[in-house]
């Protein structure tokens, strides 16, 4: 599901980049705070509790975590300011990317590949393929079974499905969204995430410079790879689990962020398998359920997760240093590329579960005043 990536000409280029940035800049960042420190702390902040919970995250190779409810941070500890490769969490990026593109007027979900104009170059693609939409592409059901940058596991036989029929985990659409929405917003994708996340957001360490972009000799479609912090990760999750809008300003409609969480592919629509871990897959976006409740997964490869309970807005963001450089990559590669994922899913619920006995217990020490009676 989720794959390997290295890439060192984008990696040397990334490289060059940052220090030319860093000598320019003298590391500073105009004044603004270097981390999420400017967000409140939540009642149950670093409380025992969330100790004994958090307290294998090093021993799972959890190299940055954060947690937080509501808004309010409950922990923040490791590489939390360091740019790490988003890898497949990028796709839940570009699907809020779209949200806005689509609510700019810049494009529609129904348009074709063949109103869009687009094209893979190297294995140009058939009538039929070009009419897979938008909306196909986001969902991940576009039948078109290319050679894709940063896909190395098997796909199904092309011409196999038509656009819209079946689900299948496929970096040759998530790819191509990323080179789509560059030409329609005509301006390039690390400056749209600037313009349209970052800065709305606050984020504070992510640049222009941190996109990157690989390709493979079997398609002309780009991959395009983020590096964002955890700190600046957290504060795009939070977007999410306030349904667009963050500190009482609206950035996607909640009608974006519905559609998107929304499970549009499922073991009613496609073999359980197909899912792995996740019962459903919505616009860029994992599904889950446990305990009863509903959770949304951004996963990428290496242990880079966002977990967010869309109810309790409970948000969780995992990430693991896979290396800015060949040596650093090698490095990762050398002590394992296990992703734990059921460690994640397990510190989410066991912290979810937490919270509610201690709000079960406010209310049954401090229970609510009666009403007076009227007159």
């Amino acid at each position: 599901m989720i794959t390997l990536h290295i890439h060192s000409h984008a990696l040397f280029k990334r490289i060059g980049l940052v220090l030319l940035l860093t000598l320019l800049s003298g590391c500073t960042s105009g004044g603004r705070p270097a981390d999420v420190e400017d967000l409140p702390r939540a009642p149950q902040w670093n409380a025992p509790g969330i100790l004994e919970l958090t307290r294998d995250a090093e021993a799972n190779r959890s190299d940055a975590l954060v947690i937080v409810k509501e808004g309010q941070l409950l922990y923040r500890d490791g590489q939390v300011t360091q740019k790490i490769n988003t890898h497949s969490v990028r796709k839940s990026i570009m699907a809020v990317l779209y949200g806005i593109a689509i609510e700019k007027g810049l494009l529609k979900r129904d348009d074709t590949l063949e109103a869009l104009g687009y094209d893979d170059q190297k294995s140009p693609l058939t009538p039929l393929e070009k009419q897979a939409t938008v909306a196909d592409l986001l969902k991940s059901r576009s039948g078109i079974y290319i050679d894709a940058s940063g896909q190395n596991w098997e796909r199904p036989a092309r011409h196999s499905s038509r656009p819209g029929d079946a689900f299948f985990y496929n970096n040759w659409g998530f790819n191509a969204l990323g080179e789509i929405l560059e030409r329609k917003a005509r301006k390039p994708l690390g400056t749209i995430i600037v313009e349209w996340l970052a800065q709305p957001l606050g984020m504070q360490h992510f640049t222009a410079a941190d996109v990157d972009w690989d390709r493979i000799k079997g398609s002309s479609v780009r991959q395009y790879i983020i590096y964002m912090s955890a700190d600046d990760l957290t504060r795009f999750a939070l977007l999410v689990a306030n349904k667009g809008e963050y500190r009482g300003q609206r950035v996607v409609s909640s009608d974006w962020i519905r559609e998107m969480t929304t499970a549009h592919s499922s073991s009613d629509t496609d073999p359980k398998q197909t899912f792995g871990a996740y019962d459903g897959y919505g616009h860029l976006w994992w599904t889950r359920h446990s305990d009863g409740r509903r959770r949304i997964h951004a996963d990428g490869w290496g242990g880079q997760f966002i977990v967010i309970d869309p109810e309790t807005r409970l948000v969780l963001v995992n990430r693991r240093n896979t290396g800015t450089n060949l040596l650093a990559q090698g490095w990762f590669l050398w002590r394992g590329v296990d992703t734990d994922r059921a460690y994640v899913f397990r510190l989410f619920d066991n912290v979810d579960r937490w919270l509610q006995s201690q709000e079960a217990l406010s209310t049954k020490t401090n229970p609510a005043a009666p009403t007076a009676p009227s007159h």
